[in-house]
C-alpha cells in the first residue's frame, strides 16, 4: 500500500473509511480515520485519531473519480485533521468518508451520504433520523478547509 491510499471497510448499511499513512516506528501499519465511542448511536463525539491498520478493508483509490494530490499535500492535510480536528461528525455532512476524501484530494465527498439524499426526497428527515442526526444542515460540522 501507498501513503494516502483509501481505504474502505464494508459495515452493515454503510461504508467506513480511512486513510492509509504507512508505517508507524514498530512497523505497524497505520490509518487515520473519524473514530467514535463505542455504544455512540450518534457519534457526535467522534473524533480525529491515527491508529493500527484492521484487517478486512479493500484499497478503493478510484471510487470517487479523482486525483490524489501530492504526497506532501496529502501529509500535510493528515498533520492538519490530527492537529486541529475535523469539526463535530455528522453522519451526512461531515463524515469518516469526507475525512478520507479531504486528505487525498483535498476537497470533501461523500457518495455514500450523497445516495442517502438524492434517495430521500421528502422523507429526508426520517432518513437522518434513523442515522441520529438532528439536522441536515451541511457545512456547520465542517471544519476542513
Amino acid at each position: 500500500m501507498n501513503f494516502g491510499d483509501l481505504l474502505s471497510y464494508a459495515r452493515p448499511g454503510y461504508t467506513h473509511w480511512a486513510v492509509y499513512t504507512g508505517k508507524n516506528e514498530n512497523g505497524k501499519d497505520t490509518v487515520v480515520e473519524f473514530t467514535g465511542e463505542v455504544g455512540s448511536n450518534s457519534k457526535a463525539g467522534a473524533t480525529v485519531k491515527q491508529g493500527l491498520l484492521k484487517p478486512g478493508f479493500t484499497v478503493e483509490n478510484q471510487w470517487h473519480g479523482q486525483t490524489a494530490k501530492p504526497d506532501a499535500e496529502m501529509r500535510a492535510n493528515v498533520e492538519k485533521v490530527l492537529r486541529d480536528g475535523a469539526g463535530k461528525y455528522g453522519v451526512l455532512d461531515n463524515n469518516c468518508e469526507h475525512l478520507a476524501t479531504f486528505i487525498r484530494y483535498g476537497e470533501t465527498q461523500s457518495l455514500q451520504a450523497n445516495r442517502v439524499l438524492n434517495t430521500a426526497s421528502d422523507s429526508k428527515y426520517e432518513v437522518a433520523d434513523n442515522f441520529g442526526v438532528s439536522s441536515l444542515a451541511f457545512s456547520p460540522n465542517m471544519k476542513f478547509k
